[in-house]
């Protein structure tokens, strides 16, 4: 069934020309997903969005293929990157933002994520469920690379991915700091659960939106927090999208 879509039946179900498959695929994790495309499509070359998937769009950065889609949570996440890797994406970079379960952390901090716990659902009809899904080494390296060779400080670790944010407990908080993870969000798993399925490298450069397990939630950011996040916003998509090019390059290289 569904499983089995090949390139023509995927192109159909999306919208999209053959012409518009992606080399890769920045995929954002945000809640007010309108204005975050509309930035997009302004921010892409020759920028389109995908006929029948609004939160997709296709663009051109020197003279490669790019697709950035805006999604929340694990089901919009597993269409978007099931469809890409269909498409032929060579990897998958994720952005976007966390709360913190480890203390020490503050909001605007940069978190490279080297691998998910997986309460999303979707990512079990993938892999086994259970099972921790790590990031690409070769990616987070890469991401390494770039934060040092910009003087930035990050953070690394595993998050865990929930389906629900608002559903959240003290307790679950105090569990997951338990368990070791950084920080909680609603895509990762899915995002590297589905990539590792295809076989793309995959990985995510997020930052901290508030950092739970002290106490603290997003309506209580300070003005100059507020800022500070609308920088870091900024950050993560321009590394996000040199990476996804550079990918893009590569699998353009290989043809």
């Amino acid at each position: 069934m569904y499983q089995q879509f090949d390139h023509a039946a995927v192109q159909a179900l999306v919208g999209v020309m053959p012409d518009d498959a992606p080399g890769a695929l920045l995929i954002h994790g945000v809640y007010n997903m309108p204005p975050a495309v509309q930035a997009w499509r302004d921010r892409l070359t020759h920028a389109r969005t995908a006929a029948r998937a609004f939160n997709i769009v296709i663009g051109e950065v020197d003279d490669v293929t790019v697709w950035y889609a805006a999604v929340l949570g694990a089901p919009m996440a597993a269409f978007v990157v099931h469809a890409a890797a269909v498409l032929g994406a060579k990897g998958v970079v994720q952005i976007g933002s966390y709360g913190g379960t480890k203390k020490g952390q503050d909001v605007g901090d940069l978190l490279i994520v080297t691998g998910a716990g997986r309460g999303d659902g979707a990512s079990d009809w993938y892999l086994s469920p259970g099972e921790r899904v790590a990031a690409d080494e070769g990616l987070v390296e890469r991401l390494r690379q770039r934060l040092v060779a910009q003087g930035l400080r990050w953070h690394e670790g595993e998050v865990f991915t929930t389906p629900a944010f608002m559903a959240e407990t003290w307790e679950d908080i105090l569990r997951w700091e338990r368990e070791g993870y950084a920080g909680v969000e609603m895509e990762a798993a899915t995002t590297l659960a589905i990539a590792r399925h295809f076989g793309l490298p995959a990985t995510a450069l997020i930052y901290l939106l508030d950092n739970l397990i002290e106490e603290r939630h997003i309506l209580d950011n300070t003005v100059d927090e507020v800022a500070l996040i609308r920088d870091r916003r900024e950050l993560v998509s321009t590394i996000g999208l040199e990476m996804v090019v550079e990918l893009a390059k590569e699998q353009q290289e290989t043809l």
